[in-house]
């Protein structure tokens, strides 16, 4: 019996899909997986690898935000100066920044399941130190290291992208940043049990001492307490997760860390990163503080409420972002997103009465959540290297927070106003909008995403050798290049350029 067989092809999506007709007295199964949506070879997503890292990062962020909380108690207890408290707040997003590229190359390498393990077992261990610290130094060199909590952004992210194909990491990307809302957790337990439960450090009269246990007394069983979910989690991450089969094994560092010199673009992306997650190192650091200081607002009340609800605001619009970033240009969404950041930043810095202050600061954190979740929308689609570019961008983040706290207690301490630090930071809110205007390190292109929307270059850094290895046409006879248009139609377009990687089967070879 002969066999008769046509093909068809429609596009779904974006997606290709090829069906069989039925052949001459057969009917041929028809298999279409439509929940499926991605492009053989890519995973289709992990739950509990999604939401261990979730819990995981939120869980580091309560830790990171500690002396952010304690910095109004430490005023009173040790008679630090404003200034001091802000520049010890700002000690946890500088560790951050100096441990997340490390971080994230490892996470390349290994694997995020056995680097966010690790980072919670030694964070654990870090907790426990602060039962001995007395000196301001010791505080310091704490506060670095407790940036191992913000550092988990960094590998949670390499993670949960490994598992999700690029049609869905904008929104799988941007519930894990959820865990942002694990600042709450420190800024309001942190304060609540101070103050209602264990009491202020031994001989301090307006607050004294209410649980002892052992040799340790007071405030300083807030380190245990959150030591002891750091060392469980460490435990749950290992025996819950795992890294998908398909991860490569083979990078080196070397081959890792040259992602830092494919092109402008890796910069551009961390600068981005540094003005929209920036928006919660820097406000979430100072504004305790501030609010304190400049507005006269009880400690209390700046650290559990005014803070809490700013990063409320911002992680909330993360998931926005991020489901946003699959469908559109992640590029034309930040544009509009940092124009609205850059009015508020400028309504700040004017200082016209604490409710317009305070309606500001959450207008922002609201344009700068959704900013975030597509800046990381970009690093995916542009690069295969997540982890590393992921550590370069909440460097970045990090660096802001430790830059432009120092500069607000810097503009607190020696210009006796806090307008100079609040004009800096509109100043680089502008940049960033110009950057995305023009486009910077990807001129005229568009993001390339597997969702439908704009189409635009393959990953920045692909390695060159694609290139080489890439198929010659025959010289007698030039072979045009085959693509799919919208519709599935064949077109024909010029050959990649040398040194710009093709994609597989792009190239029929010569006759």
């Amino acid at each position: 019996m002969s066999l008769k067989q046509s093909e068809r092809t429609r596009t779904l999506g974006g997606l290709t899909e090829t069906r069989n007709a039925r052949r001459v007295g057969l009917n041929a199964p028809q298999h279409i997986d439509l929940d499926s949506r991605q492009p053989a070879g890519e995973p289709a997503g992990n739950r509990r690898v999604l939401w261990a890292a979730t819990a995981a990062f939120s869980l580091g962020f309560g830790i990171w935000a500690m002396f952010a909380a304690l910095g109004p108690f430490l005023i009173d207890w040790y008679g630090f100066s404003a200034g001091q408290v802000m520049f010890l707040a700002a000690m946890e997003p500088l560790g951050a920044m100096a441990l997340s590229i490390p971080l994230g190359v490892a996470a390349d390498r290994y694997g995020g399941r056995i680097v966010m393990t690790a980072l919670m077992f030694v964070l654990s261990l870090v907790l426990l130190a602060g039962l001995v610290v007395e000196s301001y130094f010791a505080f310091l060199l704490m506060g670095v290291m407790l940036g191992l909590g913000g550092a988990s952004f960094v590998v949670g992210n390499a993670h949960v992208s490994a598992w999700y194909p690029k049609s869905r990491q904008g929104t799988a990307l941007g519930i894990f940043a959820l865990g942002n809302v694990g600042i709450v957790l420190g800024m309001v337990l942190v304060p609540l049990l101070v103050t209602d439960v264990f009491g202020g450090p031994v001989g301090y009269a307006e607050l004294p001492a209410r649980v002892t246990a052992g040799p340790i007394e007071g405030w300083r069983l807030i380190f245990v307490i959150f030591a002891i979910p750091a060392f469980v989690t460490a435990i749950l991450y290992w025996f819950l997760t795992s890294d998908p089969p398909q991860r490569s094994r083979g990078a080196s560092v070397r081959e890792i860390v040259t992602v830092y010199r494919s092109g402008k673009l890796v910069w551009v992306v961390a600068f981005l990163y540094w003005v929209s997650f920036g928006t919660l190192t820097f406000f979430s650091a100072s504004t305790p503080t501030y609010l304190s200081e400049r507005w006269g607002v009880d400690a209390d009340r700046a650290a559990m409420l005014f803070t809490s609800l700013l990063v409320v605001c911002l992680a909330a619009t993360r998931p926005v972002g991020g489901w946003l970033s699959d469908r559109h240009d992640p590029l034309r969404l930040l544009s509009w997103l940092f124009a609205f950041a850059l009015a508020f930043a400028v309504t700040l810095a004017l200082e016209v009465s604490l409710t317009v202050q305070i309606a500001a600061l959450y207008a922002l954190a609201l344009a700068a959540g959704a900013a975030a979740a597509c800046v990381v929308k970009l690093i995916p689609t542009y690069f295969r290297e997540v982890g590393a570019v992921s550590g370069l961008a909440k460097a970045a983040g990090a660096a802001c927070g430790f830059v432009m706290t120092s500069i607000m207690a810097l503009s607190g301490d020696r210009l006796h106003s806090y307008v100079p630090g609040l004009a800096v930071w509109a100043a680089m809110i502008a940049f960033a909008l110009y950057l995305v205007v023009t486009r910077a390190g990807a001129p005229g292109a568009r993001a390339e995403t597997d969702a439908p929307g704009p189409a635009g270059p393959p990953p920045a850094t692909a390695p060159r050798r694609a290139a080489r290895a890439r198929p010659r046409p025959s010289r007698s006879r030039q072979t045009p290049v085959p693509s799919r248009g919208r519709g599935g139609r064949a077109r024909s377009r010029r050959a990649p350029r040398a040194g710009r990687p093709s994609r597989p089967g792009s190239h029929r070879g010569g006759s």
